[in-house]
């Protein structure tokens, strides 16, 4: 190739090749951490599949843990924020081996010290908090969809749910559509404690001040959601060990 040329196209070329080298080797490293996730499911006896779902990536395990049966799937968006560097992560977890409450109720995770202001705001009355009230309906229903899926999403009203009185349950703002059912519910023996523990647990997801998990009980499904990344086994097993705790504790 004629040198004036190639240094006419290099300026060209040059990005090209980068974009090339870099987008491969991306894949490359996706790939091996993929490889280590599976054998790591493999070795520990559970199952592990991947594939894709619209804009995201999926990843879904599935296995038996101190007796209980779980399913666990984290969804990573490919394309990053337009506004910002991080992309979207969602790492779910849920069983349906238990005996919850006939109504929804919900765990909000939230930092210490940051329960009391939001109930403040929800108990706030007049035409402007009732505005306020309805936006923050939407904006809760749009949160459950994201944290738990569209299809146990649908399952939960997020206009009935009301604040539950006297939970005071560290680092949660505990909501029930009965919210006098969900208060007895956390009342029986053990129910307020084992979410205590798993907040003191430094091993456990719950102890995350930043990202603590939401949880949801209805029914047989307990089903918790946490907005972090999952890099290795290592990262699923915190929230896998909160939830299985849990279920264990909340039967």
């Amino acid at each position: 190739m004629d040198l004036s040329l190639l240094l006419y196209l290099a300026p060209i070329l040059f990005p090209v090749w980068l974009l090339w080298r870099v987008t491969r080797g991306m894949r490359l490293h996706r790939e091996q951490q993929q490889g280590a996730l599976a054998a790591d499911a493999a070795a520990r006896g559970w199952t592990f599949e991947q594939g894709s779902d619209g804009l995201f990536d999926l990843m879904r395990w599935s296995g038996v843990t101190d007796g209980v049966r779980w399913t666990a799937e984290y969804r990573r968006s490919r394309h990053r924020k337009s506004s910002g560097p991080s992309r979207t992560h969602r790492l779910r977890w849920w069983t349906e081996d238990m005996a919850g409450p006939a109504s929804p109720l919900l765990f909000m995770g939230v930092p210490k010290g940051k329960e009391a202001p939001a109930v403040q705001l929800a108990q706030g009355d007049g035409l402007l908090a009732t505005m306020a009230q309805k936006a923050a309906g939407f904006a809760l229903d749009q949160a459950l969809d994201g944290h738990f899926g569209a299809a146990l999403g649908r399952q939960v009203d997020a206009r009935e749910l009301r604040l539950v009185d006297g939970a005071a349950v560290p680092g949660f703002i505990v909501m029930a559509a009965d919210s006098g059912q969900g208060r007895a519910w956390l009342d029986r023996f053990g129910h307020r404690a084992a979410f205590e523990a798993q907040v003191a647990d430094p091993a456990s997801a719950f102890a995350d001040e930043q990202h603590r998990p939401w949880a949801l009980l209805l029914g047989p499904q307990l089903s918790l959601s946490q907005p972090v990344p999952v890099r290795s086994t290592s990262d699923l097993e915190r929230l896998l060990r909160g939830g299985v705790a849990l279920a264990q504790a909340l039967r």
